[in-house]
């Protein structure tokens, strides 16, 4: 935590230049196998094809709880790792079953792979236990030279991934939705990609933080932060609305930066957590720099040598010191927060702003900060991001009414709905009170309805602005403790009861009241916010960048305008929209050309990223 921081064929000959210029979309496409069209309709998300693991910990398993040899070769904690797909002596077959010690939380089962040859065609399809196939690979067996195709399997989505000596050290990393086809084999991963999007947001769940502070990997964020503030790059962020209100109050800003990542696991690997995780742009802004960017347009970090940034450790991985504080490791945020407030550490006699790690935006959260400031006695504020019914169902939502001056309060914090514009229906229920605890929950979806658009819901970000006075009520009624659970899943619901049971009184015996307002960037303008959470989420966000600014380079009409503009620029650069290819660097697009050129690939497109190993 950091305190204040108190997709068509390839042209070989364009590979160095890339194609630019390209204006109108093109409509999702579908992965063909030997024929037979993989039908977008019928995966629902194209990463259902870990549903066997999903559901693991709920089945029967059978077998011993010893691992085989075999096994042991190619199982870790963290996943199925196969070294060479291509060089497998016999067909594999790992049905559900149940984990040694140590690997609980692994859970990779039902893991199918089988080799065929007919000819000098040697065939290798990889399905899971539900029979979803996730890789068809076709290798001319007489070629003399081949790249090295390793799969990895476990929490997160299918990955195949390409090594060869061409890439110079860059690696070819195929993900659901992709196809790699070349002189004497064809390497295909079935689902629906994206070349060019189409407007609109993702269907993307959001989950708040679990963990707070640097608990994973601790070097990696605190080298992430340092090299964010010592480039300078604070004084290239926009200056906010409001930045007169925030630093003439001086509020601290707390972020949670110490999540384990694993749903992101993807694209860091072992080397990072996610808020240390590299973006394609710059190395001194990585995934926390937005959050950083956030704290430097509201005028908190200056870039002059005034900013001052504290770490509360909680795996004690770096040295206590000036600016590092050891704390108990928790389970939960709200329990590092609060005993960083209660050892003053965090100063208790400011407002708070606390940010998440792992998000993109171009929010000014300098107008939200001039919200809490500004409406009468207010605790807490909670900006809304609106979002379709559908993908409602995956964030918190706030339920909200309007008081006599047109302001929202927030009445109520209603947890990933079930139920949003549809209403549950009575033949879906075998007993009574179960419908009639859906109806109620369906109601009050309703009162989360966006007052200014009866087709979006508005979405609890997880940005959070709390006021000194709300605090220090907190921490005196034993709330905000370190024995609380996470901040989204009770303290912030229970300042919300609090406040409307009129029981959240002042200094002065004033009723405190919570409010949401709009998320909007600098001018007034509806922000633009997305959550980094998976290899899916941060690959379609690189593309949508880099759309908007082929579409509108780095101008106002730039929905993410609010962003550093050379963010904006490199992300343009390291993706080809035409193909659907995010790279890391440049050095990954002529790496990606060299190793074209040596196999005479045919087509390389869809959810690819070509990256550092």
């Amino acid at each position: 935590m950091i305190q204040k921081v108190t997709l068509s064929p390839v042209n070989v000959k364009n590979w160095a230049t890339r194609s630019n210029g390209v204006t109108a979309p093109v409509k999702s496409q579908n992965v063909n196998f030997e024929g037979t069209k993989v039908q977008a309709s019928s995966l629902a998300s194209a990463y259902q094809a870990l549903n066997g693991i999903k559901v693991a910990k709920t089945v029967n398993f059978a077998g011993s709880i010893e691992l085989s040899d075999f096994e042991k070769s190619i199982i870790t904690p963290k996943e199925i790792r196969i070294p060479n797909l291509l060089a497998i002596p016999e067909d594999i077959n790992l049905p559900l079953r149940k984990m040694p010690e140590g690997y609980e939380k692994f859970n990779a089962a039902g893991l199918n792979v089988t080799k065929k040859s007919i000819g000098n065609i040697n065939k290798y399809t990889v399905t899971n236990d539900k029979g979803n196939v996730i890789f068809i690979g076709k290798v001319n067996a007489s070629r003399a030279e081949m790249p090295v195709v390793t799969y990895k399997q476990g929490k997160f989505m299918p990955e195949i991934t390409i090594k060869d000596a061409s890439l110079d050290g860059k690696a070819i990393k195929m993900f659901a939705g992709s196809e790699l086809i070349g002189n004497g084999f064809e390497f295909k991963m079935p689902g629906q990609y994206e070349t060019l999007l189409t407007g609109g947001h993702k269907d993307v769940s959001f989950k708040g933080r679990t963990v707070i502070t640097t608990l994973n990997k601790e070097p990696r964020t605190l080298n992430a932060v340092n090299s964010y503030v010592e480039s300078g790059l604070q004084k290239e962020a926009i200056r906010g609305d409001f930045v007169d209100v925030v630093e003439e109050n001086d509020p601290t800003i707390i972020i949670p930066a110490g999540g384990f990542g694993e749903r992101f696991f993807n694209i860091t690997r072992e080397h990072e957590n996610k808020p240390s995780g590299k973006l394609p742009t710059d190395d001194r802004y990585r995934i926390i720099g937005t959050t950083l960017n956030l704290a430097a347009s509201a005028g908190i970090l200056k870039g002059d040598g005034s900013d001052d940034v504290k770490y509360l450790s909680q795996n004690h991985e770096i040295e206590e010191g000036e600016d590092v504080y050891y704390v108990s490791r928790y389970k939960t945020d709200g329990g590092a927060i609060a005993e960083g407030l209660r050892r003053d550490i965090i100063r208790n006699d400011r407002d708070s702003i606390i940010l998440n790690a792992d998000i993109f935006t171009n929010a000014d959260i300098s107008r939200v900060y001039n919200a809490l400031k500004t409406l009468p006695d207010a605790a807490l504020v909670i900006p809304y991001y609106p979002v379709n019914p559908q993908r409602a169902k995956s964030f918190g939502l706030l339920g909200i009414e309007q008081d006599e001056r047109g302001n929202l309060q927030i009445k109520e914090f209603l947890e990933k709905p079930k139920y949003t514009s549809d209403a549950p229906m009575p033949n879906d229920f075998t007993q009574r009170g179960d419908y009639d605890k859906a109806m109620d929950e369906f109601r009050k979806v309703q009162s989360a309805i966006d007052p200014n658009d009866e087709n979006k819901f508005l979405a609890n970000p997880g940005l959070y602005f709390l006021s000194k006075e709300a605090q220090k009520i907190l921490m005196a009624q034993g709330i905000l403790t370190p024995e609380a659970t996470g901040l989204g899943g009770n303290v912030m619901p229970k300042i919300v009861q609090l406040a409307n049971e009129g029981k959240l009184l002042d200094e002065k015996g004033n009723k405190m009241k919570v409010y949401t307002v709009p998320l909007e960037a600098k001018g007034g303008r509806p922000a633009v916010w997305d959550d980094i959470g998976t290899a899916e989420a941060y690959l379609k966000l690189i593309k949508d960048v880099a759309n908007e600014v082929r579409l509108h380079g780095t101008s106002v009409e730039n929905k993410y305008y609010g962003m550093p503009e050379f963010v904006l620029q490199d992300f343009a650069n390291n993706t080809d929209l035409e193909r659907g290819i995010v790279f890391d660097s440049k050095e990954a697009q002529y790496a990606l050309r060299d190793f074209a050129m040596k196999y005479g690939v045919k087509s390389v497109c869809g959810n690819i990223f070509v990256a550092g190993k």
